[in-house]
């Protein structure tokens, strides 16, 4: 029976892995159609709350829940 919850767990922990979705810098200009200044302003603008990007080899990317959490804190549609 540990086996099994062991592989429940491990495949509702890789399926929500599958279902994270990243967004690049350009691809959040183009969502909220913004320059990358502006965004970088929101990123900086600790009233703002909006999302930290994460980096990943050297990139920034933003998690797209992330995003449309703050926007439904914000009542902005995308």
């Amino acid at each position: 029976m540990q086996t099994e919850t062991k592989t429940q767990k491990d495949l509702a922990s890789a399926a929500y892995a599958q279902k994270q979705e990243f967004l690049t810098g350009p691809q959040v200009q183009a969502r909220y159609q913004k320059s990358h200044v502006t965004i970088w302003r929101w990123v900086r603008d600790a009233d703002l709350n909006f999302p930290q990007p994460i980096q990943i080899n050297r990139l920034n990317y933003w998690r797209l829940s992330d995003l449309e959490a703050w926007e439904a804190s914000r009542g902005v549609a995308a």
